[in-house]
């Protein structure tokens, strides 16, 4: 807390960890001839200096304190290829102490060979904090056989999933595809107990999708099968392209949380520079206004919403909860609990004869020979 000299007016100042962020090439709103460039600057943007935010009409500075950031680069199906994006991605980290590294993953490019990822993970202890995936830009549904030895790999190494996560709704009320969605993401999370996985912008879309990821999120909690999480990139958006005063679903998403003890399940990112944050400046306001101006909506909501509540919901939503995912990996330590078993011999067979040749099967087969009558924690 901070008080003038002359004692007049408090302002609070708050520590954020952006959990969604990146750098790299991406094309200008799907464009692919309008290729956009972000170098360590678009991201330093928001973090070299404090942002000036306004909560309930209270101006007050907040800090960025850690940006989580994965390359563009191997994001999309035609860039960079697993190790060249990643070994770029870490090289700017290293030179930036704010930035940290989320390894992007491209499984079907490799056909669900994780020989790279693992690779660069032990020639870099400590440097990649989880993995990122992007199941829509490369046509790869998240449940499906080719995430299984990335998913064994951040098992093994202790690091949290990011997904991008959409759902298109029909009018029937059935998703158009099912290639990233709540759904088919929870359907991994499943077989993957103690490996946090968090879907990215909560849905994307409108408020149907973002209530499809709400459900989908709560069934994970309820019936305690897998660790999912969200973050809120994206989510209660205008049409006008900024933040929207208004936050409905994230409103919704608190309550139902609240009543199972459970909003550590929560992350603050914004998907920076993308979208109104570098990509395609909208209404007037430069990237880092955009982002002053989606710190403050949000937090002027939690306020409004919860009262005597909103600090300590305020602090776990843009820090505490990316600080005990990511770096203090609180959720490592065990809970007992039974799971539904994933049938042995199918893992067995599918994950031994992909990964042989990159030095993993030796690994899964051990672990499984070992612990297969066990029941697992959570």
């Amino acid at each position: 807390m901070k008080v003038d000299s002359i004692g007049k007016r408090v302002s609070f100042t708050g520590s954020i960890i952006d959990s969604h962020m990146h750098l790299g090439s991406w094309p200008k709103n799907g464009n692919k001839n309008d290729i956009l460039h972000f170098d360590s600057c678009a991201v330093d943007t928001f973090t070299r200096s404090p942002l000036n935010v306004n909560v309930q009409g209270k101006p007050q500075q907040d800090e960025v304190v850690k940006a989580i950031i994965s390359n563009l680069d191997s994001l999309v199906i035609d860039g960079k290829d697993e190790l060249a994006g990643n070994k770029d991605l870490l090289s700017i980290c290293d030179k930036n102490p704010k930035f940290y590294a989320l390894a992007a993953c491209q499984p079907s490019k490799t056909e669900g060979n994780a020989v790279h990822i693992n690779n660069l993970i032990q020639e870099n202890p400590g440097k990649f904090i989880g993995l990122k995936f992007h199941p829509r830009s490369f046509m790869a549904q998240a449940d499906s056989e080719v995430y299984r030895s990335y998913m064994f790999l951040a098992e093994r190494f202790k690091l949290p999933c990011l997904f991008h996560c959409d759902i298109n709704i029909k009018p029937d009320g059935k998703p158009a595809d099912n290639i990233a969605t709540p759904e088919s993401i929870h359907n991994l999370a499943r077989m993957f107990p103690d490996v946090p996985v968090i879907m990215g912008h909560m849905g994307a879309g409108n408020a149907k999708s973002h209530q499809n990821a709400i459900d989908e999120l709560l069934k994970s909690i309820d019936e305690r099968d897998a660790k999912l999480y969200v973050d809120i990139s994206w989510v209660d958006w205008g049409n006008d392209g900024l933040s929207n005063t208004n936050k409905p679903s994230i409103v919704k998403l608190i309550k139902e949380l609240q009543k199972r003890n459970a909003t550590d399940r929560i992350l603050f990112g914004t998907d920076a520079p993308l979208g109104c944050f570098g990509e395609s400046p909208a209404g007037g306001l430069d990237p880092k206004q955009a982002y002053e101006k989606t710190v403050s909506d949000l937090k002027t909501v939690i306020k409004e919403n919860f009262q005597d509540q909103s600090d300590d919901l305020i602090d776990k939503i843009f820090y505490k909860n990316a600080e005990s995912l990511y770096f203090n990996k609180d959720w490592a330590t065990p809970v007992a609990q039974k799971v539904p078993k994933t049938p042995l011999i199918k893992i067995i067979g599918i994950v031994a004869a992909g990964l042989a040749l990159i030095g993993l099967g030796g690994i899964i087969i051990d672990k499984f020979s070992s612990s297969s009558g066990d029941e697992k924690g959570k």
